[in-house]
């Protein structure tokens, strides 16, 4: 069981020699509903999930988001890099019938075949990343349908005077013009916006644009076209 030393030991880590090991960030040290990733997947279920839908979601954490996209669909599975998540998120397989599985990953290839899923969900992880276009390629090769992402928008109280985000396990903040030239880049995809406006706490409302207020960018991939689902072919 990790310790209050083994926490301040990551912390100081992750302070002192920023970006190099994002993995000893675990959602476990601060276990607590985010507003804005609750917020996230709400607008994933509501917007972009069908039912009878098979959903990957990758880097689920405290795996509150599985539970609320389990309200909509059919089965569900989460990977996770942060090993000390997998152990709490397998409580979940047992006490929701319809999250089948959650994994341990490298943190690089999603362990499954494409278009394994017909929704990628993405909440509050890209940020963390460093290879984060070989995740996003990744994820839009596992769908077959949708790739919806959320991750903080760059804003002014939240970062430093040299660029850096304030969160000490963030790598990089984007604006949602940085974002967009990353996401255009994707092959076979096109791009649906969402932006989550409000304060920290909540509530928030998605907007069609950017603002001031937007304290979340929520893009959804859409594949271009999109794919028969593998899972269906396989279970027909």
């Amino acid at each position: 069981m990790p310790t209050k030393i083994d926490k301040w030991v990551r912390t100081f880590i992750a302070t002192v020699l920023r970006g190099r090991f994002p993995r000893l960030y675990s959602a476990l040290d601060d276990p607590i509903k985010v507003p804005v990733q609750v917020a996230a997947y709400q607008l994933a279920t509501h917007k972009y999930i069908w039912p009878g839908d098979r959903i990957l979601d990758v880097g689920f954490g405290l795996g509150y988001g599985m539970v609320r996209m389990a309200e909509k669909a059919a089965q569900l599975v989460g990977i996770e890099i942060d090993r000390r998540a997998v152990s709490r998120g397998k409580k979940l397989v047992k006490e929701v019938p319809l999250i089948i599985a959650v994994k341990h990953y490298d943190g690089q290839t999603i362990p499954y075949d494409d278009n394994s899923f017909d929704v990628v969900t993405c909440v509050d992880v890209l940020e963390h990343i460093p290879d984060y276009v070989g995740l996003l390629q990744e994820m839009v090769r596992v769908s077959s349908r949708v790739v919806f992402v959320s991750t903080p928008n760059r804003r002014p109280e939240y970062t430093r005077p040299d660029g850096r985000p304030k969160n000490r396990w963030h790598l990089r903040e984007w604006s949602f013009q940085e974002l967009d030239t990353i996401l255009q880049g994707i092959p076979d995809v096109h791009v649906d916006w969402n932006f989550l406006d409000g304060p920290w706490k909540g509530p928030f409302k998605c907007n069609s644009a950017v603002s001031e207020d937007t304290m979340a960018l929520a893009p959804a991939l859409m594949l271009d076209p999109p794919r028969l689902c593998s899972y269906k072919l396989r279970a027909g």
